[in-house]
Parts: C-alpha cells; structure tokens; sequence
C-alpha cells in the first residue's frame, strides 16, 4: 500500500538538514503506529516525527506542517505509547538505514493496519 503523507521523508530530511555537517545532534527519528482522528478515527497507521531530546519537544513537519509541541502530548493524542509500537533512531543510525534500505522509511514500523 502507497503511504499517503510524507512523514517519512520530512523527518528525516528535517534531521538531515540540521545534522549533516554538526557535531553531536539532539534530534531523534521516530517511527510509530499512531492512532488516527477525525476522519481517520478507528483507524492505525504508520507515521514519523522527531524528537528534539534537549527540549523535549515533538517536531512535525509532514505534508507542510510545522508542528512543535510537548513529546507527551504529541504522543498521548496518536495514543503512541498506548499502542506501543515504535522505534527510535538517532541520526547516525537513520542514516546507515536510508543507506541500506534506499529510502527514508519505514524501516521496522509494521503496523497492524499495514497502513
């Protein structure tokens, strides 16, 4: 199934654009299986973000967004934890993963859905 978003893809870019020539880098990539709203209620998905590990804050810039918030609250509403499939990366992973995968994800994430 073709993924809907670009989450993916702007995560890592994201880590990418802040990370590629710095030292140590606060960010994390995670991938989850999030719980849908709205229109998407009832309904489990893959999706990924990052974590910004010095201020503990969710950065999320798929399919144009900009959202910054708590990492509790991003993932109490996506039921992240809840559900409990996830996984972390740390940018010098995530990149030995796009290397050997091709792509920026998922790499491990299956969800239940398979969406």
């Amino acid at each position: 199934m073709q993924a809907l978003g670009n989450c993916y893809e702007a995560a890592a870019q994201f880590v990418m654009d802040e990370c590629m020539f710095g030292g140590d880098c606060p960010y994390t990539i995670v991938h989850a299986e999030v719980a849908g709203q709205g229109q998407l209620e009832g309904t489990s998905f893959g999706h990924a973000y990052v974590v910004d590990e010095n201020s503990g804050n969710v950065i999320d810039r798929s399919n144009g967004r900009n959202v910054v918030m708590p990492r509790a609250i991003y993932e109490a509403i996506g039921a992240i934890k809840q559900i409990g499939n996830y996984h972390e990366y740390t940018w010098k992973v995530a990149r030995l993963k796009m290397v050997e995968h091709e792509h920026y994800g998922p790499w491990d994430l299956e969800t239940s859905t398979g969406l």
